[in-house]
């Protein structure tokens, strides 16, 4: 399990700090970067202060300022304290007071206690202060003005679950200037839950994602303003009313997120379907229509925001946020750009410290200066640590245009739009046209007010229209109005000739329970083109309906979602696979979703024999790849030996056999000769582990020496490379643009494809494309879209060049010199899991490890180029380029 709060158990190493250190930019090059306890402030033109410490003051979490500029902040003792704890047996609302002007607290007081599992405070514009915990939000009254609440006020509070896990309930809490209350509630781990206001209205949930509810100030009229997140851990207005959240990340992708929240958005999480955020159903970055992309891509553990403009900082802040990034010890500044009707942006590093640094909330006074809270330790307990910071600027600077909290918001065109389309004074004909659009604000506020129940019968009308974008949009909008008849038109997109659409019509029916459409199902498989996403989202809305599921989850039967078995009938793609009256691609797809192939071998082993489909027979030879197997071996080697069989179909077959255990391989080396080159250089690569083995070496040379079997060139460099002979200069992995040059010319992607999927260059042991592959790195069947050839060329050549926070890697070195690397890793009390390419989740004994942290390097080793020829890197850029 990955604990995604600002505990979530995960370290920088020092040589990564020192990295990301060395490479982050100042915005002041005259004013050296200064270092306060341990803590690098980049930006010269910043001033850092301890101002408490422990004892005085221990993990602390929320920090808020009342409008005296006293200072309250949220002193944790309830989150899992180890049994030996000597602190109180509740949280404490502790508050500071600069009495006499001078920069130095010189009164403490409590201001209140007896909260359990404290998250966040924050006063509400009419200077109030409340409080949110893992299950409850709380409004606490100071009457006289003292700085001592005289009583409080439960408001809201979960009444199912009975039990949650801290950091994914309640997590924020936020207030707009119309008298709304904004709460963060976490995913609840998949569990039933219930959040009832003050009035007696309620919200509930099973299986989704988090959400952002909001309430009356009183508590009253509780509602699901957005939803689609894993954990919401802090939300904050800017200056032109954006709601922005930073939630934080599934365990297997990223990256964490910063999000615009508007009514209704939805950005892709349910719980429901597991914690790695990979299934057909779910989105991180608006990949499923219907939900909303990520505004800034944030690293690990985001965990307090605030607007710069409320605070006293150099004038390039303008318009920018500040995020605690918990996991990785710093503070960020984000820079934010308009996107169509919302932003995008990038972040800098301005705090870096080391691991006894963890950032967690902000708030700021009416001189400017700014107070976070510091856990100090990594660890989940109570643990007696912890740090209240001053973050201000030098006296010299040019400070910004400073706001007020709760300011009106200054004027935004896009966001004045946004609102008028997400508002019911919005022209219906121009949300039509807006279902075209590719701003996808534009298209969900589009989607929101059609969807309302006087434009029902204006939606069935257009069910047909001639454009695939106001299909989709329909579809979108019906499937949000939960239509009376939603079974039957659900039904009628089954057959829609566009992909996509058919695709969202099945995530439609497995989500609503249209059990009445499972026989259906299959020939929405069968219109028009046929993908990989529609083949898997036909397997998961399958599994959605079978009564096994269904019934249970209908009745809630389990506490939690996920313990309901989601699962394909017995034996289900092994008879799809057999069925003769189902398309050759149908059962090609099928092939790949074999739970266990190596069970299967006689099943294959038939196919192959029998089957005329060379569409089929590839998808077989594939599926053998996770087979090894004295007989299937020998079947593969009959396949590339025959003459019967296309060039293509024994290629392929050669390059699967590099994993099988052969004993007559030299049954291959008379392939070296023949005739058809891409035959040849299949034979060569296969052989080419073999080198040193006097009978291949001598059919190499021989190739080579007499111009024995095919003339061509790239064979030559394919047995010159597995000869070890020079096959010429190459520039150097950082000559981007060399290579780029080099690299420029005929390529074949069939041959790429074998280069990605073969031993040498291990590009499938961390990397799918189409459906199959490891899972360790980005799946890449989609990458020649998101990036350019230069890009891709970089990424091989210099993996550690540039690594997206999703995919960062983790290391754990064990006191007997082992060492493990992998891409996810939960450190716990006693243990690490770490997960790894070869053995998955793996667990060692935190008494056993010497160290553990984040890997300054990609997972992706360096050097890939010298396992491969100027031809192969020419195929392999044209298969991850294919359309």
């Amino acid at each position: 399990m990955k604990f995604s709060s600002f505990f979530s158990f995960k370290s920088p190493t020092l040589l990564f700090i020192l990295t990301t250190f060395i490479s982050c930019k100042t915005n002041n090059k005259s004013d050296s970067p200064i270092v306060v306890d341990g803590v690098t402030v980049l930006d010269g033109r910043l001033e850092l202060t301890i101002m408490k410490q422990d004892p005085d003051i221990v993990t602390p979490i929320g920090i808020a300022v009342d409008s005296q500029d006293r200072v309250y902040v949220l002193e944790s003792h309830t989150h899992l304290p180890p049994k030996d704890y000597s602190g109180p047996k509740h949280d404490i609302i502790k508050v500071y007071e600069d009495s006499n002007g001078d920069g130095n607290w010189d009164k403490e007081s409590v201001f209140a206690e007896g909260l359990f599992e404290g998250l966040n405070i924050a006063f509400s514009p009419d200077g109030y202060l409340y409080a949110v915990t893992s299950k409850e939000v709380w409004k606490f009254y100071d009457e006289d003005g003292d700085g001592v609440s005289e009583r409080s006020q439960k408001l809201m509070a979960f009444t199912e679950p009975k039990q949650v896990y801290a950091h994914a309930a309640i997590l924020s809490i936020a207030f707009d200037n119309d008298g709304w209350m904004y709460i963060g509630r976490g995913n609840t781990g998949a569990a039933h839950w219930i959040f009832q206001g003050s009035d007696g209205s309620e919200v509930e949930g099973y299986g989704d994602g988090g959400n952002i509810m909001r309430a009356r100030t009183d508590g009253s009229e509780v509602e699901i303003f957005s939803t689609g997140y894993w954990n919401p851990f802090d939300l904050k207005f800017d200056n032109y009313g954006r709601l922005l959240v930073a939630d934080n990340d599934p365990d297997s992708r990223g990256p964490n997120r910063l999000l615009h929240a508007v009514k209704g958005s939805d950005f892709g999480y349910q719980s429901l379907f597991g914690g790695s955020g990979i299934h057909p159903y779910l989105a991180w970055n608006g990949e499923l229509p219907g939900t909303l992309p990520y505004a800034v891509a944030l690293g690990e553990s985001p965990s307090g925001l605030l607007n710069a403009n409320l605070a006293r900082l150099p004038e390039d802040y303008n318009d920018q946020m500040l995020c605690t990034i918990w996991e990785e010890s710093s503070i960020v500044r984000i820079a934010m750009e308009p996107k169509g009707l919302s932003i995008t942006g990038t972040t800098e590093i301005m705090l870096q410290g080391g691991k006894d640094f963890r950032p967690v909330a902000f708030a700021t006074d009416s001189k400017g200066n700014i107070f976070f809270t510091d856990w100090v330790e990594r660890v989940y307990p109570n643990h007696g640590q912890g740090k209240i910071w001053k973050l201000s600027a030098k006296d010299n600077i040019t400070p910004l245009e400073r706001r007020g909290i709760y300011d009106q918001p200054k004027h935004n065109n896009s966001v004045e739009t946004l609102n008028k389309l997400l508002s019911e004074r919005a022209d219906l004909d121009e949300h039509w046209e807006n279902l075209k659009s590719n701003d996808p604000f534009m298209k969900h506020a589009a989607i929101m007010a059609l969807s309302s129940e006087g434009n029902l019968d204006k939606l069935k009308a257009e069910i047909n229209d001639e454009s695939p974008a106001i299909r989709l949009g329909v579809l979108l909008a019906l499937e949000q109005s939960k239509h009376a008849q939603e079974a039957s038109l659900a039904g009628q997109f089954l057959k829609d000739p566009d992909p996509e659409i058919r695709n969202m019509a099945m995530i439609w029916i497995g989500k609503h329970g249209l059990v009445s459409l499972r026989e259906e199902l299959e020939t929405s498989l069968e219109k028009g083109d046929f993908t990989t996403p529609l083949f898997e989202t036909y397997l998961e809305t399958v599994k959605l309906l079978e009564p096994d599921f269904r019934k249970p989850f209908s009745a809630k039967a389990e506490p939690i979602s996920r313990k309901i078995p989601l699962k394909l009938p017995d034996n289900f793609i092994t008879d799809l696979v057999s069925n003769p009256s189902h398309s050759a691609k149908m059962r090609g797809f099928a092939l790949r979703y074999l739970e266990n192939p190596a069970e299967e071998k006689d099943l294959l082993l038939g196919f192959l024999a029998n089957e005329k489909d060379e569409d089929i027979q590839m998808e077989i030879i594939r599926t053998m790849a996770k087979v090894p197997d004295d007989e299937v071996a020998e079947a593969l080697l009959n396949v590339a030996l025959s003459n019967e069989k296309s060039v293509l179909i024994r290629a392929e077959a050669l390059s699967i056999l590099s994993n099988q255990p052969l004993e007559n391989w030299q049954e291959a080396i008379p392939l070296l000769y023949v005739s058809d080159e891409n035959l040849a250089i299949a034979a060569a690569k296969y052989l080419q582990n073999r080198s040193t083995d006097e009978e291949v070496r001598k059919a190499m040379e021989s190739v080579l020496t007499d111009g024995s079997g095919c003339d061509s060139e790239v064979l030559r460099q394919e047995l010159m490379l597995s000869l070890h002979q020079d096959i010429g200069e190459r520039p150097g992995p950082q000559e981007i643009d060399q290579w780029a040059s080099l690299l420029n010319g005929p390529a074949d992607k069939d041959r790429g494809r074998r280069v990605f999927f073969s031993s040498a260059s291990l590009c499938s042991s961390c990397h799918v494309v189409d459906g199959r592959g490891g899972d360790l790195g980005p799946d890449l069947s989609q990458v020649g879209k998101s990036k350019n050839r230069q890009g891709l060329i970089s990424s091989i050549l210099r993996p550690s060049e540039e690594m997206s926070p999703e995919w960062q890697g983790w290391f754990i070195e064990m006191k007997d010199g082992t060492r493990y690397d992998g891409r996810q890793i939960d450190v716990g009390t006693y243990d690490i899991k770490l997960y790894t390419q070869a053995e998955g989740f793996i667990e060692v004994d935190k008494s056993d490890i010497a160290d553990y942290g984040m890997s300054s390097t990609s997972l992706m080793p360096e050097g890939l180029h010298r396992r491969l020829t100027n031809q192969d890197l020419m195929d392999l850029l044209a298969f991850l380029e294919r359309e």
